[in-house]
């Protein structure tokens, strides 16, 4: 591997290196280990590696945390600096971003061999050193900030009879800055990614889930969104997740049909 390889990513493989103590506090929010069929979207790619970034591994954390997790695929095997002896050929590397403070650390580092073998693997680490973003880094954190459910979402309809699809100005805004609702606007949302049974989302909305929501799994991924602004209710509103283009919102009560 050449030098600038080694240069480019430099700073996520020493925090890489970091991330070899698991954390308890953590065990239960770790990520699994995407499959081969899981999607992923390019986001580098030169003569000795390509880069993607997990477009299903979001995860939002309250406080402006996220992180997300990339894969680094070589053209020909590595010998892991994490474990002596043993050669690797891709490195899947879980960042967590404060957006708040603009920061990152490594979070949790698995290295396939050729195989797609698991040769190592660090567990999470809530422990790591905080950096501030570069420019090397911000690349990864411009390529998080574009998965879902983060974005820009059309209102495809409602069950509010006054809001129409084709009301132009009305969208569901959701970055890390702020969270928009049509014209009604929040600063700085707290978001919180969790997975629910469909009777536990049930409970949580209200709502039932087999006839309101038309949810196909038993288990769903949905976003919390605490939202303290005069135009937007106080109450958390719930982003469920159907696809990586599809999902249901409830706000207020009201239940709105979202597509990019």
């Amino acid at each position: 591997m050449s030098s600038q390889f080694y240069i480019r990513h430099l700073p996520f493989f020493l925090l890489a290196a970091l991330c070899v103590m698991p954390s308890v506090a953590y065990s239960q929010l770790s990520l699994p280990i995407p499959d081969r069929n899981k999607e992923w979207r390019r986001i580098y790619t030169d003569q000795e590696s390509t880069t993607d970034v997990g477009v299903s591994t979001l995860v939002l954390e309250p406080n402006g945390l996220l992180r997300a997790t990339f894969r680094i695929s070589l053209s020909k095997s590595e010998e892991a600096a994490e474990k002596p002896a043993a050669k690797y050929k891709v490195r899947l590397l879980t960042i967590q971003f404060d957006a708040r403070k603009k920061a990152y650390r490594g979070f949790e580092t698995t290295l396939l061999d050729s195989s797609e073998k698991v040769v190592y693997a660090s567990g999470p680490n809530s422990a790591a050193i905080w950096k501030p973003l570069a420019r090397s880094s911000n690349a990864y954190y411009t390529a998080a900030l574009a998965l879902p459910p983060l974005g820009l979402w059309k209102v495809a309809s409602s069950s509010d009879s006054q809001t129409t699809s084709t009301d132009s100005a009305f969208s569901v805004a959701a970055t890390m800055d702020r969270f928009q609702l049509g014209r009604n606007t929040c600063s700085s949302p707290s978001y919180e990614s969790a997975s629910m049974t469909n009777g536990e989302l049930a409970k949580l909305t209200g709502l039932s889930s087999s006839s309101d929501l038309q949810l196909a799994s038993e288990k769903v991924n949905v976003v919390k969104i605490k939202c303290d602004s005069p135009n937007l209710s106080s109450e958390t509103q719930i982003l469920i997740l159907k696809s990586g283009d599809r999902a249901i919102l409830l706000s207020g009560g009201t239940l709105y049909a979202l597509e990019k």
